[in-house]
C-alpha cells in the first residue's frame, strides 16, 4: 500500500471513532494540542518585520561576501506568524505556535482543513465528503534544514522533515509520518538568496545571510 494511501485509510479509520466505534480515540482527535510557546507582543511583531525585512533586502551570496547573522526570537517568531503564516506557507491554515525546542527541531500547532491532510484523489472515497472542509489540529514536531539548489540561479527553501505528527492529541503511526502533498507548502519556505545558513536553538532561529 503506498504511504499517501495509508495516511487516508488511517485518518479515515480513527475519524470513524467519532460516529461511536472509538470514542476515546475521536475524543483526542478533536482536543486540542498543549504546546508550550512564547506568544510575542505588538512590538515583538514590529522587531520581527524588521529583521524579516533585512534578510529580504540582503543580497544573493557571492565569492569573498562577510556573512551576517540575524537572530529572531520564538516570542518574535510567533507574533510574526500568527499575521503571516498564510503568506509564507501559501496554504490556508489558521497559525496557533511554533515551539524552537532546539538542535534544529520546532514543534509546531495549528488548524486546517482535513482535505489537506488526505491525498484528494483517496480522501473522495475514503472520508465523507461533509468532513473535508472541517477544521482539524495539525500537531508536529519536524527538524528544520535549507535546502540550497546546485546553482545560484536555483531557490532556496527552508524544508521541515517531519518526526512526530499527531491530529489533535491523537499521534499517528510511524510508518505514516510522511505528509501528505497537501502540506507540502507548510513544510517548504521559501528563502531569499541572501539566506546561507538557519539554525534552530533554544528560544531563537540564527539566520546566517551574506552582507
Amino acid at each position: 500500500m503506498r504511504l499517501g494511501c495509508g495516511l487516508a485509510v488511517a485518518l479515515t479509520v480513527a475519524l470513524l471513532g467519532l460516529a461511536g466505534a472509538s470514542l476515546w480515540v475521536g475524543s483526542r482527535l478533536l482536543r486540542e494540542p498543549d504546546v508550550t510557546a512564547a506568544a510575542g507582543t505588538s512590538e515583538d511583531g514590529i522587531r520581527a518585520q524588521q529583521k524579516i525585512f533585512e534578510i529580504a533586502r540582503g543580497e544573493p551570496p557571492r565569492r569573498g561576501g562577510r556573512p551576517h547573522q540575524v537572530i529572531v526570537t520564538e516570542a518574535e517568531l510567533n507574533r510574526f506568524l500568527s499575521k503571516h503564516l498564510i503568506e509564507v506557507a501559501r496554504m490556508p491554515v489558521v497559525f496557533s505556535a511554533i515551539h524552537l525546542a532546539g538542535d534544529g527541531v520546532v514543534e509546531f500547532k495549528g488548524l486546517l482543513p482535513l482535505r489537506d491532510l488526505v491525498s484528494a484523489s483517496l480522501a473522495a472515497n475514503l472520508v465523507p465528503t461533509t468532513w473535508l472542509d472541517r477544521q482539524v489540529w495539525l500537531h508536529l514536531n519536524a527538524r528544520a534544514s535549507l535546502v540550497v539548489g546546485a546553482t545560484r540561479s536555483q531557490r532556496r527553501y527552508l524544508r521541515f522533515d517531519v518526526q512526530r505528527l499527531a491530529i489533535g492529541r491523537q499521534p499517528l503511526p510511524g510508518l505514516l509520518l510522511r505528509p501528505s502533498p497537501g502540506l507540502q507548502g507548510l513544510l517548504r519556505w521559501r528563502m531569499p538568496e541572501s539566506v546561507e545558513g538557519i539554525t534552530i536553538e533554544p528560544g531563537v532561529v540564527v539566520i546566517k545571510t551574506s552582507s
